[in-house]
């Protein structure tokens, strides 16, 4: 009787101070020992739960794909059609799915990219790796068109950079037919662009230490004429060459 006094004593000397709080302990270390032996069985458990929500996620991921696939193969027919008018007399365009079953994540499994070949015999490689930047600036006109038909109002930020000459027209050209039966804003540089649009404005801008002012002026008639003379880069005078060709520009605008 002595002898189990004791240790009781000792029991409550580390796990107490009462008896219950020594009954407590012995119950979480039976729970812990419990767990321990069945610690197999239930990791067991747990793969499987594992594999079932991985089979789960990838039939998911899968579906999703095929729906990429689909629309990839309709936006590359639709963006083609659209800039093959734009100097691309031969060009090919791919918006490439590829699904990655090791790596699925909160937008799926697949990676994306845009496959590009402006020249006949050419391979489709990346956009962002031999495109120029006025290649780039066609295609990004082609994708606005086609990914939002039905949005009122575009904006294009110098849409037209890295281009000039015949291909600037028809840049003009496409971004006036995107015009029709919406609002478009283009910020232009040049002058085969400014030449098409229904209205012009001119932009300044003025800055001293303190502040910065911008100013913007409509364009119309021989001012209209007289900035588009000066994009062209020449004597923006009356009798210069500059200012006839930017009367025949404004003439064949008209005719669109």
């Amino acid at each position: 009787m002595l002898d189990r006094h004791e240790k009781i004593k000792r029991l409550k000397a580390k796990y107490g101070p009462e008896i219950g709080d020594v009954l407590k302990t012995a119950d979480e270390l039976r729970e812990r020992i419990n767990n321990l032996q069945n610690s197999a069985e239930h990791e067991q458990e747990l793969l499987a739960e594992l594999e079932k929500g991985k089979k789960a996620l990838l039939k998911l991921a899968s579906a999703l794909h095929e729906k990429r696939f689909a629309a990839a193969q309709k936006l590359s027919a639709l963006l083609t059609e659209q800039i093959r008018p734009l100097g691309f007399n031969a060009v090919r365009f791919s918006a490439a799915v590829e699904m990655d079953e090791e790596n699925v994540g909160p937008t799926g499994a697949d990676k994306v990219e845009f496959l590009f070949s402006p020249n006949p015999g050419q391979a489709l490689r990346p956009l962002k790796n031999i495109a120029s930047g006025g290649e780039i600036s066609r295609v990004m006109l082609g994708l606005k068109t086609v990914l939002a038909p039905t949005v009122p109002v575009m904006v294009f930020d110098e849409v037209d950079a890295g281009i000039g000459g015949e291909t600037g027209w028809l840049v003009g050209e496409k971004l006036h037919q995107a015009a029709q039966g919406r609002q478009v804003l283009c910020v232009t540089h040049l002058a085969q662009v400014a030449a098409q649009a229904d209205h012009n404005f001119h932009v300044t801008k003025k800055a001293d230490k303190n502040s910065t002012e911008v100013t913007i002026s409509p364009l119309q008639g021989e001012t209209l004429t007289t900035e588009i003379a000066r994009m062209l880069g020449g004597n923006a005078d009356k009798n210069s060459a500059a200012f006839s060709h930017a009367e025949e520009l404004l003439k064949n605008a008209k005719r669109l």
